[in-house]
């Protein structure tokens, strides 16, 4: 028999009929009985007892309906061959085999209900949740003696509850439901305490309760927070103070504290505070650190440092923010100023030393200790790309880069919307390219080309397209720039590939890419570009006049006193030299990283002086000079010595 003519023939018995009689009547019994337990004084369990027995009588009832109505009319019906009876047997088989699906359910379900609600231990008046993560939100004791002071109770609760849930924390028990249950328990002659009703019953994972005082004409508030499985205190918050006529201030305060420990609860590996910020404080900092603009960027950081003065990672963002804006004295400054929570939070104090560090130029330092800023958060983006920049440009360890990169899975990452993820691709590249890795930076550069045209990442191509021989490529990508890029851009790109073939000991071809930019409409090239070009083509006497001016106009730029001295030396002016390096000298100053010596070290490679060189070279370099894309051994001027044995121990000085 097929499914429809069992449905068929069972409407044509009122089977469906019969059954919809008894599920409509069992359920307005149960509407009934839910509402009138209580009145009646019947047991808080009585509409669970019905629940029970209407789910045992259900498939009883399908077989009574079987038994006195459907076999009654089965008599009643005359066979008229052997095909009928067949089909009244094939329907008793359908019949019953329906009753047993129907009966197993309701078994299964009859037994949930006794198991959850008879059989869970002694105390059934009320229902108890499961351990949750829910938090309870506890009415503020009212400790000034005072009973004006009572609304400020539930003023304090309320305002808690509204800063957790709007800000999607968890959810939350009231203070409204702890009573109800209390109502309930008085109801029934059984006295709890709140703190037990809060445990036994509501099952939060965690209680937010408090009290507040009164203290020489101040209010005074206090918050802890406690778990709500073992009874111990996680947090005590920071007490409050403000105005007795203005005790919202302590309450929104308190609220901000309370917020932002949940907030940052789930990072604790990369909170570097010892308390938890004020919530209004973290949305800042969390701005900032998605800005892609430098003024917004130091703009929120002030605001969360003004809203929370005791925040500490927005006040070393800040240090971090104006060292890599190159202003090194207020940077200083403000890291004087920072004074860590206590001088046993280890990870304060090691954020600190790395900044003194940064600024003394212990390179070696800076590296090691934000190694263990690393270690905390290795997939968070920010310190994965930093430790990155500190390996390749500041410790030269490019071998160290490889396994930093891949900490982090970029197949998913979106490059249009992630700085670091570009930034890091492009320490990335400049590694594989110090490894002589160069299909890798290559490959991994032209990836990511390919989902966005990223300017930066241009030169690291450049570099692995000359250094790996691939010239044809090299042109076709120049013609591409040609039309793409601004002259400046353009301008750039040949005066590396000049460089690079320098390296390469192909002074030819290095004076081809060089007279791309001396050919240039005058008012399209830069003075201190086109100077590039002419000292690097050893042009010197027109070099030397360009240089001069630009001089003139920045008289600290040490990178044009250098190649000024050295157009002078090369040009026979040996007085002229001597000045030019004397005013090196005279410009040396506080934070400038070995800025001079390294500007000397050029000076003396291309008057071989040796000697000078290679101490000028340690100097540079033990004073925080970093390692570069163009300096040391990528700096056409130290061409003659990069082999050297003197050179090597400059590479490895931080190793």
């Amino acid at each position: 028999m097929t499914l429809n003519s069992f449905f068929k023939q069972c409407h044509e018995k009122e089977v469906f009929k019969m059954l919809s009689i008894y599920v409509v009547s069992a359920w307005v019994i149960l509407q009934v009985l839910s509402i009138t337990w209580q009145p009646l004084g019947l047991p808080q369990k009585s509409v669970t007892f019905l629940i029970v027995v209407l789910l045992i009588c259900f498939p009883l009832y399908i077989f009574f309906l079987w038994k006195f109505r459907i076999v009654p009319l089965q008599k009643a019906e005359i066979d008229t061959d052997e095909k009928d009876q067949k089909k009244k047997i094939a329907f008793q088989k359908m019949y019953f085999s329906a009753l047993g699906i129907i009966a197993s359910i309701c078994v299964i379900a009859v037994f949930f209900i006794v198991n959850k609600n008879f059989f869970q231990g002694n105390k059934t008046l009320l229902p108890k949740i499961i351990q949750s993560d829910k938090i309870a939100v506890l009415k503020f004791g009212n400790n000034t003696g005072d009973p004006q002071y009572d609304i400020v109770s539930k003023m304090a609760s309320d305002w808690i509850i509204h800063g957790i849930t709007e800000n999607n924390v968890a959810q939350v028990i009231t203070q409204d439901l702890v009573d109800e249950y209390k109502a309930i328990l008085k109801g029934k002659n059984v006295e709890e305490d709140e703190t037990t009703i809060v445990k036994e019953y509501l099952k939060p994972s965690k209680i937010i309760s408090g009290n507040f005082y009164l203290k020489k004409g101040k209010l005074i508030f206090q918050g802890m927070l406690i778990d709500g499985k073992t009874n111990k205190t996680i947090i005590s918050f920071k007490p409050t103070e403000c105005a007795t006529e203005n005790p919202l201030k302590c309450i929104e305060d308190l609220n901000e504290s309370i917020t932002g420990y949940f907030i940052t609860a789930d990072k604790k590996n990369l909170t570097i505070q010892e308390s938890p910020p004020k919530y209004e404080a973290y949305k800042y900092l969390i701005e900032a650190k998605n800005s892609n603009d430098d003024q917004e960027y130091i703009t929120l950081l002030n605001k969360a440092i003004e809203t929370d003065s005791t925040y500490f990672e927005p006040k070393v963002l800040r240090v971090q923010h104006y060292f890599n804006q190159r202003e090194f004295k207020k940077s200083d400054s403000l890291l004087k100023l920072i004074k860590p929570d206590s001088y046993t939070n280890k990870r304060q104090l090691n954020l600190l030393n790395m900044h003194e560090a940064l600024l003394k130029g212990n390179n070696r330092t800076v590296y090691n200790t934000y190694l263990k800023e690393y270690e905390i958060a290795p997939s968070d983006l920010g310190s994965n790309s930093t430790i990155m920049i500190f390996a390749l440009q500041f410790v030269n360890r490019p071998e160290d880069v490889e396994a930093i990169y891949k900490t982090v899975v970029m197949d998913s990452m979106n490059l249009q919307n992630c700085r670091d993820c570009i930034f890091r691709i492009y320490v990335k590249a400049y590694a594989d390219i110090e490894l002589k890795n160069y299909n890798s930076a290559i490959k991994i550069i032209e990836t990511a080309q390919k989902e966005n045209e990223i300017k930066y990442l241009n030169r690291p191509l450049l570099i692995a397209y000359i250094r790996s021989g691939r010239e044809e490529v090299l042109e076709q990508f120049l013609r591409k720039i040609d039309i793409t890029a601004t002259s400046a851009e353009a301008q750039e790109l040949y005066l590396q590939a000049g460089k690079e073939y320098l390296l390469k000991g192909n002074k030819p071809k290095a004076d081809e890419y060089f007279n791309e930019i001396i050919n240039s409409e005058p008012n399209t090239v830069a003075p201190e570009m086109l100077a590039d070009a002419l000292f690097y083509k050893e042009n010197y006497a027109i070099a030397e006049k360009v240089l001069s001016k630009i001089h003139t106009n920045e008289p600290k730029n040490s990178n044009v006193l250098s190649k000024l001295a050295i157009c002078n030396f090369k040009l026979g002016n040996i007085s002229d030299a001597e000045k030019n390096i004397q005013n090196l000298e005279n410009i040396r100053a506080n934070f400038q990283f070995g800025e001079i010596d390294y500007a000397l070290a050029q000076y003396y490679a291309a008057t071989k002086n040796k000697a000078e060189l290679y101490k000028s070279l340690l100097k540079s370099v033990a004073s925080g000079h970093v390692f570069h894309w163009k300096y040391y051994k990528n700096d056409p001027q130290f061409i003659d010595y990069i082999n050297s044995k003197e050179f090597e121990e400059v590479l490895n000085f931080w190793k």
